[in-house]
């Protein structure tokens, strides 16, 4: 049973915190009711200690935090995004968390910081919600949000709201299967999109291929032959991915986050030209307005909104129901 949002009496001296909680680091902020960031932390996630040791280390930031920035407001609430499939009780789905899954973050973050009102969800979808109210979203009847880099997931957004799912799975394109791949689900699952043309899928093709060591960025700046045959394999699979989710959504706009924004003068183009072929009704390509934070900001985002504003209406209405505890 999810505890009855909290209700204040006022915004002044008001502030919530953020946290985006990442494979290597975990990113922290504290911010006003209008949204705008009055401190920012970085720590090490060190997923391999499991999530007790780290967000025993995130009180310790939040609170460090809030004595630096605002000793003088309080903290009325707490949104939290990470990896995975993020249920309002449990992870799931979580590679880049090994050890988390089944983690009740919602309520591991209560009892570490002491803040009543905790929101959580997937840092995709947060990103889109950063997007869809203060970003390249703004406005759009359908859109969707796209994060290409280590990891690849999408995010629809339908008159101002994210999409969450039956099971707050919405978006998890990592798992599409490409053509002629084959096989059952099993419980463990297996990306294949993601395993073919994610960050970590190119960097260890371009190894095996090209003898190197490259990023991403590397591999989309080369123009030999060999680099520029491995990008447009990559980048073909995620067209082509594009193109079938617009088809289904018609979206105004797509939006791209991710760290292959870095590239966007190589991606951008060839999936528009993906979508201005394969869709009947062509939607345009941008990159975010949220090109690197865009997930923490979704996480302020989705604090501010889990309290509502103090006349009892909302703040915010994209937190997906069931989300706070």
């Amino acid at each position: 049973m999810f505890r009855e949002r909290p209700r204040i009496e006022s915004w002044d001296g008001a502030a919530v915190t953020a946290i985006d909680i990442g494979g290597t680091k975990i990113e922290l902020a504290l911010a006003a009711p209008d949204g705008e960031i009055l401190g920012r932390a970085r720590l090490e996630t060190r997923a391999q200690e499991g999530p007790g040791p780290a967000l025993k280390r995130v009180a310790g930031a939040v609170g460090a935090l809030h004595r630096q920035h605002a000793a003088d407001r309080r903290i009325v609430a707490l949104g939290a995004v990470c990896p995975g499939v993020v249920q309002p009780d449990r992870i799931l789905l979580a590679p880049n968390l090994p050890g988390w899954e089944e983690t009740d973050l919602a309520a591991q973050l209560q009892s570490a910081t002491g803040i009543a009102a905790v929101a959580v969800t997937n840092d995709v979808r947060a990103g889109a919600l950063a997007e869809a109210r203060l970003g390249a979203l703004r406005g759009c009847r359908s859109g969707l949000y796209v994060n290409l880099g280590t990891g690849i997931a999408a995010a629809l957004v339908v008159d101002g709201r994210v999409a969450q799912g039956a099971h707050h799975a919405a978006g998890e394109i990592a798992y599409i299967r490409p053509p002629g791949t084959l096989g059952a689900w099993t419980v463990t699952g297996h990306p294949h999109l993601e395993s073919s043309v994610g960050g970590n899928a190119l960097a260890e093709r371009a190894a095996n291929v090209l003898g190197e060591s490259l990023s991403t960025a590397q591999l989309f700046g080369r123009t030999d032959p060999v680099s520029a045959h491995l990008v447009h394999q990559a980048l073909g699979a995620l067209g082509t991915a594009l193109v079938n989710l617009a088809v289904f959504a018609d979206p105004d706009r797509v939006v791209i986050g991710g760290g292959f924004t870095a590239s966007a003068d190589v991606v951008l183009p060839v999936l528009d030209a993906y979508l201005r072929t394969g869709v009947p009704f062509p939607p345009e390509v941008v990159v975010g307005e949220f090109d690197r934070d865009a997930s923490l900001h979704g996480a302020i985002t989705l604090a501010l909104d889990t309290l509502g504003p103090p006349d009892g209406g909302r703040l915010l209405d994209l937190c997906a129901e069931g989300a706070v505890r």
